[in-house]
């Protein structure tokens, strides 16, 4: 039979745990450094300018994390 086969990948709660608590400080001086720095002079242009930075941000935390392997184990499919 001929199928493709997917692996999964599950996290242990420590890693999850350690990727929000990471994120949140990267996070908070991210917005920190945006309302601090006076890139925008009103607060909805910090607000989206700091929801545009967070999601290119977080889109590369997330891809960093898929590289590192603590705290992940391979389920195969039955």
């Amino acid at each position: 039979r001929d199928s493709l086969v997917f692996n999964m990948h599950k996290e242990t709660k420590t890693r999850s745990v350690v990727k929000a608590l990471l994120w949140r400080v990267f996070a908070t001086g991210n917005g920190y450094l945006i309302l601090t720095s006076g890139f925008t002079s009103t607060n909805i242009g910090a607000a989206l300018l700091m929801n545009f930075t967070g999601l290119i941000s977080y889109f590369y935390y997330e891809r960093l994390w898929n590289k590192i392997k603590t705290g992940k184990t391979t389920q195969y499919p039955e």
